[in-house]
């Protein structure tokens, strides 16, 4: 079979755009149900097309937190055309980050993998001292330098917030806050949402930092 021939088989038998999204979409639903234990619901609207709703389904329906709303934009594209044409692992990585993303708007969500769970107990000398090395690792000045190894990305303090900033060719723009007069108190803001990559390693590090308690920073 002569290559053109071949190109064209193969593109006939590709997947579509939408179907690979759809099916990036089911696996993220199903490992949301087996690692965290709730389950969600996927879906788009037709005036806006450009962005994934995401629904709990087992939290009552008057729930402010019930749903939320994830831009898509042109790295998403991206990813999913690469799975499309068939790039080995990406659908599955891709899906594990997305399935950790979405979880994490739930933070107390019951059944989080034991990975992503620290437990202290009185007595427990080992845990005691995992809990003391990762408060060392979240003073202020550790979390600054682990900002700043993101290129042009910054922190700004002012009385009442840690300001978390990118600054681009055009403006300064907020990517997160952090109180400084209150423990677990922070913000994600969209421009820091969009970053698919980032996200993932950066909400970890501000929620740590969030948790630190003031003394420890």
């Amino acid at each position: 079979m002569k290559k053109k021939q071949l190109a064209k088989l193969q593109q006939q038998f590709q997947p579509s755009f939408k179907s690979t999204q759809a099916k990036v979409f089911h696996m993220m639903e199903k490992k949301i149900d087996e690692r965290y234990g709730f389950k969600i619901e996927t879906f788009m609207q037709s005036e806006r097309p450009d962005e994934l709703i995401i629904r709990r389904l087992d939290l009552d329906q008057g729930a402010k937190d019930k749903e939320i709303n994830i831009p898509l934009d042109e790295n998403f594209t991206d990813v999913i055309k690469r799975i499309q044409n068939g790039e080995k692992s990406l659908g599955e990585l891709f899906s594990d980050n997305l399935a950790q993303e979405v979880a994490s708007f739930w933070p107390s969500t019951k059944g989080q993998p034991q990975t992503e769970k620290t437990t202290v107990k009185q007595g427990n000398t080992d845990a005691a001292e995992s809990s003391s090395e990762a408060s060392e690792s979240m003073k202020f000045i550790a979390f600054k330098k682990a900002i700043e190894n993101y290129a042009n990305f910054y922190i700004e303090t002012d009385e009442s917030h840690y300001q978390i900033k990118e600054q681009t060719k055009t403006e300064s723009r907020l990517l997160a806050t952090i109180s400084v007069q209150t423990e677990n108190d922070y913000t994600i803001e969209p421009a820091l949402n969009r970053k698919y990559k980032l996200k993932l390693e950066l909400i970890p590090l501000i929620e740590a930092f969030a948790q630190t308690p003031l003394e420890d920073r």
